[in-house]
């Protein structure tokens, strides 16, 4: 089995993060996506660790619940 190469990042993340769907944060004024979310493998009230198909990741985060609308738009 391959490794997954960890991606720790900083942003604001779009919640909740839906399996089979791209996750969305917004970093350094600029709106990243991820490949489809297959499984979130841990989520505390201050960053959240997910993995795609290549990666994993650990971002930190302020909620951006509110403004999920505007952001995935």
């Amino acid at each position: 089995m391959k490794k997954k190469r960890m991606i720790w990042t900083y942003g604001t993340v779009v919640l909740p993060l839906d399996i089979g769907k791209q996750a969305r944060y917004l970093q350094n004024g600029v709106l990243k996506v991820t490949e489809k979310v297959l499984r979130v493998l841990e989520q505390a009230e201050d960053y959240i660790k997910f993995e795609t198909e290549r990666f994993c990741y650990c971002i930190e985060y302020h909620i951006a619940e509110e403004n999920a609308a505007a952001m995935a738009a």
